[in-house]
């Protein structure tokens, strides 16, 4: 079972200087898939598994040290974020995507986005977020590869 957290930016730029720096900083994300391996049906535990979104940024003004970004993910195959689903040919294995070990924050977009206060060291770094995947125990699936496509976007 393979999930792929595939990356996109979008530009929506402004220091935390006060300054319009729309065209100053410049962002890029990349992603570690969430991997489930072998999905065991007759387990009485869930399935859990981590992914990660890195995003870099850099800035080309000195006073740009800080800034907001926010990472959204999309529902994938399922359309619903609530309710995630990775196909396989011979049906669907429901799994979801969340901000906390604990499973209780679903990850998806505007509501339900992930926001985190950027600080630039030297004029760009980067920061790693995980991504905690878990799909329910005790679904009747047939082997097979199962996947997803859920597209991240970095709004800063």
């Amino acid at each position: 079972m393979l999930l792929r957290l595939v990356s996109r930016g979008a530009a929506l730029a402004a220091c935390m200087t006060g300054l319009s720096a729309a065209s100053a900083v410049s962002c890029g994300v990349t992603t570690a898939p969430a991997n489930f391996g072998v999905y065991n049906p007759l387990s009485a535990a869930a399935a859990t598994t981590t992914g990660t979104v890195e995003v870099a940024c850099t800035c080309t003004v000195v006073d740009c040290v800080a800034f907001a970004y926010r990472v959204e993910m999309t529902a994938g195959q399922s359309g619903n974020a609530a309710s995630r689903e990775m196909r396989g040919p011979s049906g669907k294995l429901l799994y979801n995507l969340y901000q906390d070990s604990n499973h209780s924050a679903v990850w998806g977009s505007a509501a339900s986005s992930y926001s985190v206060i950027y600080l630039l060291a030297l004029f760009g770094s980067s920061q790693k977020t995980t991504v905690f995947a878990r799909a329910p125990a005790g679904q009747k699936i047939r082997a097979g590869t199962y996947s997803d496509n859920v597209m991240v976007t970095i709004t800063y």
